[in-house]
């Protein structure tokens, strides 16, 4: 008995969508995620914006994986370099502010992502 055209092609699909999410996530996709949280860790903001929040959330959605989350520390890292002047004591209160109970270190150029 040999199995339907269409349930060969959802079976591959699947597997292709499987190996995917394993993969590390990309910086552009994180920078994409943060971009919105610049105006709060610059100090303009009181609070962090609503579109802040959704990039955090899918963020945190994305660091399921011990890779994932050594990926987005250095793409945070390196992204952040890149900004100019930031306070990194107010990245530890994004998700707070967001309502999620991550913790997140206070981000900087001596930041060891490996940990």
């Amino acid at each position: 008995m040999t199995m339907p055209k269409a349930a060969t092609v959802f079976i591959v699909i699947l597997l292709i969508a499987g190996c995917e999410a394993l993969a590390p996530i990309k910086c552009p996709t994180v920078i994409q995620d943060v971009a919105p949280c610049l105006s709060f860790l610059k100090s303009n903001t009181k609070h962090p914006s609503e579109e802040c929040c959704q990039g955090i959330k899918r963020l945190n959605a994305d660091a399921g994986t011990q890779q994932n989350r050594k990926a987005i520390c250095r793409c945070l890292k390196k992204g952040l370099e890149a900004v100019g002047d930031y306070d990194p004591k107010l990245i530890p209160l994004v998700p707070k502010d967001c309502g999620l109970s991550v913790t997140l270190p206070p981000i900087d150029k001596s930041t060891d992502c490996t940990k």
